[in-house]
């Protein structure tokens, strides 16, 4: 996530009322990274370091999912993996979803 944006002010991130948060802030075809981007959403959902998560290459292909999220029309792009207990979905308008797991 950008720095000055971590879902603290209340307009970045939201919750729908369920075990989800999204984050609608990211610009792809900038300097954010889809890659990057899930650790440090899912790090900030379930208040943990981005150092403290497995990389996420480890779960998919971190070029793949940046080549593909910015690939293709922002609209219909959506891909979901299941990382660190949590369910990210990435969309290419600039979305990330986090649902936590319950255990």
């Amino acid at each position: 996530m950008r720095d000055e944006k971590q879902g603290d002010d209340g307009g970045d991130a939201h919750s729908n009322g369920s075990n989800a948060v999204t984050f609608d802030h990211y610009d792809w075809d900038e300097e954010d990274s889809p890659s990057i981007a899930v650790a440090e959403a899912v790090a900030a959902v379930t208040n943990r370091s981005v150092t403290a998560l497995p990389p996420v290459q480890e779960v998919a292909d971190a070029d793949a999912l940046d080549m593909l999220v910015r690939s293709g029309d922002p609209l219909s792009v959506r891909v979901t993996i299941d990382y660190a207990g949590t369910d990210v979905t990435v969309t290419g308008d600039g979305r990330i979803r986090v649902r936590t797991r319950s255990e």
